[in-house]
């Protein structure tokens, strides 16, 4: 199966998986860092990495953050520099971000599994994910993380897509963000219930039409319901967004 969209995302985050500050309520001095810190957000989602980290480490610097915001803020440089695929940069930012947080506690063991996740120690980093799912089983970062891990994408030796499907059906419900939603959409497709991937694939393209991903993954969920002349339509729109997917949709349609 050829489902390019969460192979795209794969960085860990993968997912995207911004975080905000601890506390939703800034203290004084606070608040500068904390429009620098949505700032590096938005710049995020838009994709753009670099803008991203100059405006998270403006306000990394900010003097009257706390470390356990501060922590917050290296983990989010860490996850850009891994979307740029900048792998030392990132394992030294997860680092710092882990030395925020108290020993064995629930960040520092996310962050640490994450530079475990980079180093190729992936059952390392499912005893750490494992042990934190248990401290903190609704938060995002660690069902995201266990949701990509069992899908597949740190080795084919930790498939187990049922086990996928939960964790990311979690992470989703948590956060309902359109990344979540997409390797929401691929747990399904990988377990051969096409209904369930049309419907989520259909809701991320509606609100994100010029993505060419999400309708090439629209596009073959349709072919696999057998809705053709509907695949054809999605597959056209793929090509004329990008004709450099002539190729996938011809590999994709022999195999098929």
């Amino acid at each position: 199966m050829y489902l390019e969209t969460c192979r795209n995302m794969l960085k860990l985050l993968t997912l995207m998986l911004i975080v905000t500050f601890v506390s939703c309520q800034p203290m004084p001095g606070k608040e500068d860092a904390l429009k620098q810190n949505q700032k590096g957000i938005d710049y995020m989602n838009e994709g753009k990495y670099d803008q991203a980290i100059q405006e998270f480490s403006a306000a990394v610097k900010n003097a009257n953050l706390s470390n356990l915001s501060k922590g917050t803020i290296y983990r989010n440089i860490a996850l850009a520099y891994n979307e740029l695929g900048k792998k030392d940069s990132a394992i030294h930012f997860y680092t710092i971000a882990a030395k925020a947080y108290r020993k064995n506690s629930y960040d520092y063991i996310v962050n640490m599994a994450n530079v475990d996740m980079l180093t190729g120690r992936v059952n390392t980093a499912l005893v750490k994910l494992t042990k934190a799912a248990g401290v903190n089983p609704e938060d995002l970062s660690v069902n995201n993380m266990l949701g990509l891990i069992y899908l597949g994408d740190y080795g084919s030796e930790f498939t187990d897509y049922e086990k996928a499907l939960l964790y990311n059906k979690k992470a989703f419900d948590i956060s309902g963000g359109r990344i979540t939603e997409d390797i929401l959409g691929r747990s399904y497709y990988e377990l051969k219930n096409f209904e369930m991937a049309e419907m989520h694939y259909e809701n991320i393209h509606n609100q994100y039409p010029g993505e060419v991903v999400y309708t090439l993954n629209l596009a073959m969920t349709k072919y696999k319901l057998k809705k053709k002349s509907e695949a054809d339509v999605f597959f056209n729109k793929v090509m004329a967004q990008d004709s450099s997917y002539r190729e996938t949709i011809a590999v994709f349609r022999n195999a098929n």
